[in-house]
């Protein structure tokens, strides 16, 4: 089928390029109320993603437009034609900033694609059913309804430059709901969960880590007004607050003047009282849905440093944004690595402290830095005791904490990102509800 795609794209005059992105899935799915089995079911896709390209020149000045289309196995050559007629028409009117196509390198390092590969995927569903329930074994609470996926994942990139990349791979997700009820209402959490290898420890110490959390939640009391006192990230807030730096660090970001970072800038500031940030991408990070030796243009990509000590190293670019900085690519590149700073997670939690266990809900602006969430559940230590506390919220701005933050030494891993299990703010906003 790619052949015969690749073919009429070769014989159309209307087009300048092309891009196919060819994705076969297989697919095994698993419902459940409480421990049994609600659905089972399984399926297979494959279509593939065609970008057309148009150079295009006006006033001396060169412009490459750009349309994609869908592609189905089931298409007949006409049907082909005229979508790809219909791209090739749409293109003309795209007038990005001229930019060449990835072209075909002499190799690319090949992502192992894990234990998954050596059984059916049925085999591995009830591994993993047996992973999520391992911990459900509460009076109180547990998991009410949980929905497992896993995806074998063919993907091959071809462009009319000679670009001809390949993968097998594999995606994970979970998704669950806990509860907990004691005297009053009974608590409920939602969780969800990717990954591309098995580890069945994690797993099973997450979904114990969520009861517990629902636990804690149904016996919180209001979050008090606390001025002043520090502040803990964990979990998933902390993925979402560090990808600001990914976002500023980015070629794309800068192009559009949406950051100002420059090579070399200490994005941190001159003079910092905590740590300072290094953040690595690495594409062949073990258990990530986003490990790749290739980007989707094609490029091969390799790891690379970023941001080292606070100092912005490189940008993260596509081939496209790269060029408009004239600056290498390193390739759209993923998965992040933080490293770890310079305290534990006990000398962050001598003192007082506001620690975030979870949120309703955690966003970052990326343009402005500011942050805020909804407290599901935090635990306040005053000095003496530590009680859960939950309702008001936490908010503040990066640029304004950045330079007196200390992050933990150790690490926690989550899909695509791995770095601090604790970050440490000073002068965030809490907002009590007593």
């Amino acid at each position: 089928m790619l052949d015969r795609i690749e073919m009429i794209l070769k014989n159309n005059k209307n087009i300048d390029g092309y891009k196919i992105i060819e994705r076969k899935i297989e697919s095994s799915e698993l419902f459940f109320v409480k421990k049994n089995v609600d659905m089972d079911r399984a399926k297979s896709v494959h279509h593939f993603n065609v970008t057309v390209y148009k150079d295009i020149e006006e006033a001396g000045k060169k412009y490459k437009g750009s349309a994609e289309t869908n592609i189905h196995p089931t298409m007949s050559d006409l049907e082909i034609e005229q979508v790809i007629n219909d791209a090739a028409f749409a293109a003309k009117f795209v007038k990005n900033e001229y930019y060449p196509l990835v072209k075909s390198a002499a190799g690319y390092k090949k992502v192992s694609a894990g234990c998954f590969s050596k059984e059916d995927l049925s085999y591995w569903m009830n591994e993993l059913t047996k992973a999520v329930y391992k911990n459900d074994n509460y009076e109180k609470g547990g998991i009410n309804s949980c929905e497992i996926f896993l995806n074998k994942v063919y993907t091959r990139v071809v462009n009319s430059e000679g670009v001809n990349v390949e993968q097998n791979s594999y995606e994970g997700m979970i998704e669950f709901i806990t509860t907990w009820k004691e005297e009053g209402e009974e608590i409920e959490l939602y969780k969800c969960l990717n990954f591309s290898e098995l580890d069945t420890e994690a797993i099973a110490k997450e979904v114990e880590n969520m009861i517990t959390i629902c636990r804690d939640k149904a016996i919180a009391k209001s979050t008090p007004k606390l001025k002043g006192i520090p502040v803990l990230l964990t979990k998933g807030a902390i993925k979402e607050f560090f990808q600001f730096y990914y976002s500023k660090c980015g070629a794309d970001s800068v192009y559009r003047k949406e950051s100002t970072w420059k090579i070399g800038d200490k994005v941190q500031g001159k003079t910092v009282k905590g740590d300072l940030v290094t953040m690595k991408l690495n594409p062949f990070m073990k258990n990530s849905t986003c490990s790749s030796g290739f980007d989707m243009d094609g490029l091969a990509v390799e790891p690379v440093t970023i941001l080292e000590n606070g100092t912005l190293k490189r940008y993260i670019g596509s081939t496209r944004f790269a060029h408009y900085l004239k600056v290498a690519p390193t390739g759209a590149i993923e998965n992040i690595e933080i490293s770890g700073g310079t305290k534990t997670l006990s000398e962050l939690r001598k003192e007082p402290y506001l620690e975030a266990a979870a949120f309703s809900d955690f966003t970052m602006d990326y343009m402005t830095g500011d942050f805020c969430g909804e407290i599901r559940l935090a635990w306040y230590f005053d000095g003496n005791n530590t009680v859960p506390v939950t309702g008001g919220s936490i908010s503040g701005n990066i640029n304004e904490l950045q330079n007196k933050m200390f992050l933990s030494k150790e690490l926690q891993k989550d899909n695509w990102f791995e770095g601090p299990a604790a970050v440490k703010l000073f002068d965030a906003t809490v907002s009590g509800v007593e």
